[in-house]
């Protein structure tokens, strides 16, 4: 089975993303903003954000993060969240691709 580690290279993040948001993403990171919801080799959701402080700092909303495998592609999305942050009233669905959707060969 494909794991999400496998597709996370240095050159996948490089090619995917903007200097601004690697940053952004690496101070919320530092900062332990990042709180796992499912865990598996093949699918991860987690919450992402809701700190304090600058923009630099990893300050801003929370969101929604999901990464999934399948048909040998990485796709993610990142949503906004419910009210409260409460889950327990959405059902677990198939995540849909909205943002990006990457061919790994």
């Amino acid at each position: 089975m494909m794991n999400i580690v496998d597709f996370l290279t240095k050159e996948f993040i490089e090619e995917n993303t903007i200097p601004s948001n690697f940053k952004y993403g690496s101070a919320i990171y530092n900062r332990s903003g990042v709180e796992y919801i499912v865990q598996e080799p093949h699918y991860i959701e987690a919450w992402a954000g809701g700190l304090d402080g600058t923009m630099q700092e990893g300050a801003g909303s929370r969101r929604r993060v999901t990464f999934t495998i399948r048909e040998h592609q990485l796709r993610w999305n990142c949503t906004g969240n419910p009210k409260n942050h409460d889950l327990s009233a959405e059902p677990k669905l198939e995540p849909k691709i909205t943002e990006m959707e990457v061919s790994v060969i």
